[in-house]
């Protein structure tokens, strides 16, 4: 049981520093990003992620869950542990080569009737080549993370970080070499050329890792084919909260330029504020996540094998521990963040708007921390349709907020339903985690 518990927790600590050190990479990288493309094109950037986000959750995100699960009651048997892995490869990345198929025949059509913004045409067929890319590696991470070794995951998060970084550096000193024109769709392709680089660097890694440490025996006694509906029994309901919830962001992504223009600004002013808010502002309010994010992670297989043996009291003294820990984080962020909002987005981005964005959004922090861990819990628990509903009910609350406050009282409308969003969500995940193991 210590040995089980101080591998749960280094594993923390090895995804957390990897975050951090990944994090602040990704500041200097946007801080840069921003200086070459301006506020439009990281709007332009933004759009197509969502979109991306959605193919990803119909892909993998479900059979992540289910991989990590089915990894982490396996006993120590390694052809288990492999099976379950390879059962959850042969779901998820046909899939993924069908959802990247999708963007690359209809990009442009998904991009002017859907998007509302043509340009983001090439930018979504060319990142449809990461998608098989990013599915492989999920599995891969998943597999680790159920057994609960958080090394190869949290190199392969610094590798991608590192590569992505150093590769559009590289691209952009080309391209303004050799080209006096500043088109911002070129200059957007640049940053999504560097994400596919990131994502098989990544690969590449864990492919290595995982190929050194099995050999031939290992493969003996696999049952991949009788895992294949168990796993995708077990995945559907996460895969089908995560795909319903890319389906609601992408229509934010899209719906939120369109209902700005609604209040009132120019499609021009309406990108470079939705640049300004998802590229530059979200991302400091998200860093500490990169704690709750790592816990959450680690969280999931350990409950699992908890409930797995039927240890209630172990659970319930994760789950309070945790929830005890996430509420006084977010308080203590949320106070940061008010505090030197304003001072972050002018010293940083040397933007007032992105400034008066992260104090605003400062509220979030003790519902987003909560949300994310107490999700985590019930997953491991197999909730996985309680966390549906939660979500979803939540994100509907989200999009109410877009398309009717929104063109009332501009961003600011959005960030409030954003808000009562993460406050729902949290409230609800926490009541039906403190309901289970309290039975």
């Amino acid at each position: 049981m210590q040995i089980y518990k101080s591998n749960a927790v280094k594993g923390t600590f090895i995804l957390m520093a990897a975050g951090l050190l990944t994090r602040f990479l990704g500041f200097y990288y946007r801080i840069f990003l921003s200086s070459r493309i301006g506020a439009e094109g990281m709007g332009l950037y933004q759009m197509i992620f969502p979109l991306f986000g959605l193919c990803m959750s119909l892909s993998v995100s479900g059979i992540q869950t289910a991989i990590s699960r089915f990894v982490s009651t396996a006993a120590g048997s390694k052809s288990h542990s492999l099976s379950a892995l390879f059962a959850g490869t042969l779901i998820a990345l046909p899939l993924s080569v069908i959802s990247a198929l999708v963007l690359v025949v209809f990009g442009d059509v998904i991009a002017i009737h859907y998007l509302h913004e043509p340009r983001c045409g090439l930018l979504l067929k060319v990142v449809a080549i990461s998608i098989p890319i990013c599915v492989l590696h999920s599995c891969i991470n998943a597999y680790y993370l159920g057994k609960r070794d958080a090394v190869i995951p949290g190199a392969g998060q610094l590798t991608e970080q590192i590569v992505r970084v150093i590769s559009v550096f590289i691209v952009f000193d080309i391209y303004t070499a050799n080209n006096s024109s500043t088109d911002i769709v070129s200059l957007a392709l640049i940053a999504v050329a560097g994400h596919i680089f990131g994502e098989i660097a990544s690969l590449l890694l864990s492919l290595i890792a995982l190929i050194s440490r099995h050999n031939r025996s290992d493969l003996n006694d696999l049952s991949t084919t009788s895992l294949i509906k168990p796993m995708a029994d077990m995945s559907y309901p996460l895969t089908m909260t995560r795909v319903l919830l890319s389906i609601v962001h992408s229509l934010e992504a899209s719906a939120i330029p369109f209902f700005l223009q609604r209040y009132g600004m120019t499609s021009s002013e309406a990108l470079s504020i939705y640049g300004v808010l998802t590229a530059m502002a979200m991302p400091f309010v998200m860093f500490p996540t990169t704690f709750t994010n790592s816990v959450a992670q680690m969280l999931l297989p350990t409950i699992a094998a908890a409930d797995a043996a039927h240890n209630k009291e172990r659970i319930h003294s994760i789950t309070m521990k945790t929830l005890s820990i996430s509420t006084a984080l977010g308080l203590f962020c949320t106070t940061f963040f008010i505090l030197a909002g304003d001072y972050l987005g002018t010293a940083v981005y040397g933007n007032e708007t992105a400034g008066s964005f992260i104090t605003i959004l400062a509220w979030l922090c003790p519902f987003m921390f909560a949300s994310g861990t107490m999700g985590s819990i019930l997953n491991g628990l197999g909730l996985t349709k309680d966390t549906f509903c939660h979500n979803m009910i939540s994100s509907c609350v989200c999009l109410g907020f877009v398309i009717f406050v929104v063109p009332i009282y501009g961003i600011n409308g959005y960030m409030w339903g954003l808000l009562a969003s993460e406050l729902i969500c949290s409230v609800l995940h926490t009541i039906k985690a403190l309901r289970y193991v309290n039975t």
